[in-house]
């Protein structure tokens, strides 16, 4: 690895904790620059700016969680276990770094458009790692079901309509933390009865 992408790595963890720990408006460049030992002219030579930067760490994080999510179904034993640890996982990155993602509703409509498709990109991800698992579970006879990535469609849907109906309700634009706890329970309980719905006659006995 090169020495500026050793850097723009560190720049990225340092930011991703700051971040995660005070939220996009209590963060400063300079306290970043000082917990790793950079200059502020250093940081700014790789962000222009803290926006920049925060859209930088929001990419960082997604692929940090995709490469944890693949790793850990690649341990799963069946389908339905990979999709409920998918949710797991994905459920755990989101209260962990909860004020990274709360900072998204302070920028408002100023929302870089390279954010959203970041986040379009990363659901992407997850239809596609959906429908592969629904698929591996047609081929073992685990799961029963026509078209796989519609159905994968129709789930990630599903998953997405219990947090905004939720949002909807409580008149927010974000959840807060008891919120999340929620939309989580709400989740979990879908998705066994979901999964449950497509197991194969024989996978039931």
């Amino acid at each position: 690895m090169e020495n500026q992408d050793k850097k723009r790595i560190l720049i990225l963890e340092a930011a991703l904790k700051r971040f995660a720990h005070y939220g996009l408006n209590k963060t400063t460049m300079t306290e970043i620059a000082k917990d790793i030992s950079f200059s502020k002219a250093l940081l700014y030579y790789y962000f222009p700016d803290k926006l920049s930067l925060y859209v930088s760490t929001m990419e960082f994080l997604m692929q940090k969680v995709s490469r944890d999510i693949i790793k850990s179904i690649d341990k799963t034993s069946s389908s339905t276990e990979a999709v409920l640890k998918l949710l797991q996982k994905r459920q755990g990155y989101l209260q962990k770094y909860y004020n990274l993602y709360e900072s998204n509703q302070m920028i408002g409509n100023d929302i870089p458009e390279d954010l959203y498709q970041k986040f379009n990109k990363a659901r992407t991800f997850e239809k596609i790692i959906i429908s592969s698992l629904f698929s591996r579970g047609v081929a073992s006879g685990e799961l029963v079901m026509g078209d796989s990535k519609l159905v994968a469609e129709i789930f990630i849907d599903a998953i997405f309509g219990l947090h905004f109906n939720k949002m909807s309700r409580d008149k927010t634009i974000f959840p807060d933390k008891e919120q999340f706890k929620t939309i989580f329970m709400k989740e979990k309980i879908f998705a066994d009865l979901f999964m449950a719905g497509l197991k194969a006659p024989a996978a039931t006995l």
